[in-house]
């Protein structure tokens, strides 16, 4: 009876151990593919970003995360996704990313960019000055005591104004100020 129990503990124990053979075989694969990526991007910052290197890389952030969710890097790798994808002007899938981290990872350290970072895709890449609003409202309400807070009025305040009208405003307080 014991012998009986005994093989079906071994057999288990040992498709666990293997499982995690291959979990860490396809962390350290992705980790690796990663790093490559990675070193290609940034290897000359003075030149344009390469679509197909940076669109692989977001490919593999985005593979890392969904594989191993509860990693402490996945957090990372999604909002580094959403950094490149702001960068070759893909606001929708970028602010994909950015959500993704907020809500699947609420205590991640870069959360207050998080949420500047929606306003920004919305403002800037979207044109969605409601949304844009809306995230840079709720950075202010979330983070009172930010030094940003202030700059992020000022930018509610212009939403959607155009370049021109900005400039002749701020002649108009220049001049204020000078008489």
């Amino acid at each position: 009876m014991y012998k009986l129990l005994l093989v079906p503990l071994v057999v288990f124990l040992f498709s666990c151990s293997g499982n995690s053979d291959k979990e860490r075989s396809e962390k350290g694969r992705l980790l690796t593919q990663i790093k490559e990526s990675e070193k290609v991007m940034y290897t000359d910052s003075l030149s344009d970003v390469d679509v197909s290197v940076a669109n692989n890389a977001i490919m593999l952030y985005s593979r890392f995360a969904n594989t191993f969710p509860d990693d402490t890097s996945s957090a990372e790798y999604l909002f580094r996704a959403g950094e490149l994808c702001k960068a070759l002007n893909k606001g929708k899938l970028a602010l994909n990313y950015y959500e993704k981290v907020e809500n699947e990872y609420p205590s991640f350290a870069k959360m207050p960019l998080v949420i500047f970072m929606q306003g920004f895709v919305n403002e800037n890449l979207l044109a969605d000055y409601d949304k844009a609003k809306y995230h840079y409202q709720r950075f202010i309400d979330k983070y009172p005591k930010s030094p940003l807070c202030n700059d992020l009025k000022t930018m509610i305040k212009n939403l959607g104004k155009p370049d021109e009208e900005l400039i002749k405003e701020f002649k108009s307080k220049e001049n204020q100020k000078t008489s």
